[in-house]
This record gives structure tokens, C-alpha cells and sequence, in this order.
């Protein structure tokens, strides 16, 4: 799916409205979709009444390598 509208709730991004890019039935294919997703794309099962995820904090890790 690519997410449209959204919203912030504590640690939480929450989904409000979204286009349907196209669904995925098979676990692996999904997977792979997942991995491969950028942007505001996202790989979502529909089985949940409500669209969220879990905002995780920049850990800084690349910050180490220099260029």
C-alpha cells in the first residue's frame, strides 16, 4: 500500500488513508516486498481493524563511517 494520510500518537505513526497497490498472498512474496519497500510504501497485513507501526529512533549507526 502506499500511505496517503497519517498521523503521529506517541511512538506509534498511524495510518489514516491509504491507495492499494496490490495484494499479496503469498508470505514469501510478501517478505520480499517488505524488504524491498521505501518511501511511503508500505507491506501490511489486513487483518488488523487499525494500521499502525512502530516509529524506531534513528540509532546512529552510520554516523561511525566516515566517507
Amino acid at each position: 500500500m502506499r500511505t496517503l494520510k497519517f498521523h503521529k500518537e506517541g511512538n506509534y505513526l498511524y495510518i489514516d488513508e491509504m491507495e492499494i497497490i496490490k495484494p499479496i498472498s503469498n508470505d514469501k512474496e510478501a517478505t520480499r516486498e517488505l524488504t524491498n519497500s521505501k518511501g511511503n510504501s508500505l507491506v501490511y497485513h489486513t487483518s488488523h481493524d487499525t494500521i499502525r507501526t512502530k516509529l524506531i529512533k534513528d540509532l546512529g549507526l552510520f554516523r561511525r563511517f566516515k566517507n
